[in-house]
């Protein structure tokens, strides 16, 4: 009965809540499975008779396309075809064609962005890859700012090189990379130097510099931070430690206030990505000798109480390769493990 009320609605297109008192069916029911009028008699597939032709449509689509009205809307593109003399349509069919094939939100010419390569690079040891980066400190008042540029040993997190600097520019960065290259004693040609892509490390100057002598450069992706990840993670730590200020009032106050930073977290930082060791334990070869250190007092302390090391004791170690973009697996640190028998 149910499907022979609706086909009769459907049909005669009968008042749905006269019927619905009469046969008991709910109004909802039958408004659900009744299509609007409008898809009953056709009147959805029927051409309005002031509707422009085909050939009308696509000469309006390819006006609209032109090189001369590519970059104008609708509102633009009718009076200025009034002045030329010509009344192809209004402007709301002109949206209308322009919905229709999909060109409604911008039709002009795109700017395409180049593909950027995800950078890559990995270190085994100390002094193979360098990364640097600035960052801005605020100066005594309002718009006064100085610059600090960091330079970071990869494998080892050590500081080789530090400046504060009253401008961002490319001389600066091209003189402190000579510094920090002529204290290192590293040989360029065996060295890889990461950055961002800010305008000083991109610059044509420093560029040059780097290729002239012989470093192999690495750039991250435009605006992608996490290309860079352990120059921006040491300027969290440098910004959330007791010695850092708000504010400088000079640069020799700068120098001052981060040398004692710089000093603190190369030889007394146990950085947690380091098996807790500090950044000069590791850059400087000591890694061994601190590994056994510990290794006898946990002995120690294991003859003084075997009760407690029931299955031994884990002694973190820094991981035997540090890179940035290669997978977890590839770049997971290792632990040493001290089993009983060893502690014995």
């Amino acid at each position: 009965m149910r499907d022979a009320v609706r086909q009769l609605v459907k049909g005669q297109r009968l008042n749905v809540d006269l019927v619905s008192r009469g046969t008991g069916i709910s109004r909802a029911s039958l408004y659900r499975q009744t299509p609007p009028l409008d898809k009953i008699d056709g009147r959805m597939g029927r051409t309005a008779p002031n509707a422009l032709s085909p050939s009308e449509r696509e000469e309006v689509l390819n006006v609209l396309l032109s090189e001369e009205f590519a970059e104008e809307t609708p509102w633009q593109v009718v009076p200025k075809l009034q002045d030329q003399g010509q009344w192809l349509c209004s402007v709301s069919t002109m949206y209308r064609i322009l919905r229709k094939n999909k060109l409604s939100k911008e039709r002009r010419h795109q700017r395409r962005h180049p593909k950027y390569a995800r950078p890559v690079v990995e270190a085994t040891s100390s002094g193979q890859v360098w990364t640097w980066d600035i960052t801005r400190l605020e100066g005594p008042f309002k718009g006064k700012h100085y610059y600090l540029y960091v330079m970071l040993d990869l494998y080892s997190r050590y500081v080789v090189g530090w400046m504060v600097s009253a401008n961002e520019n490319a001389e600066q960065a091209q003189h402190f990379i000579v510094t920090c290259l002529s204290k290192s004693g590293v040989n360029p040609e065996t060295l890889t130097i990461h950055s961002d892509r800010g305008s000083p490390m991109t610059a044509t100057g420093t560029i040059e510099l780097l290729a002239k002598l012989g470093l192999s450069q690495s750039f991250s992706r435009p605006r992608i931070s996490n290309d860079n990840p352990f120059s921006e993670a040491q300027f969290k730590t440098l910004k959330y430690h007791r010695f850092f200020k708000p504010w400088y009032e000079t640069i020799e106050e700068a120098e001052e206030v981060l040398d004692k930073f710089f000093q603190w977290y190369n030889n007394d930082h146990m950085h947690s990505g380091l098996g807790f060791m500090t950044p000069a334990t590791v850059h400087h070869g000591k890694v061994e000798e601190v590994k056994m250190r510990r290794l006898e007092a946990i002995k120690a302390g294991y003859h003084r109480h075997p009760e407690r090391f029931s299955i031994g004791a884990v002694l973190p170690l820094p991981p035997e390769k540090v890179s940035i973009n290669l997978p977890k697996s590839s770049r997971r640190g290792i632990s040493y493990l001290a089993g009983i028998t060893t502690l014995k």
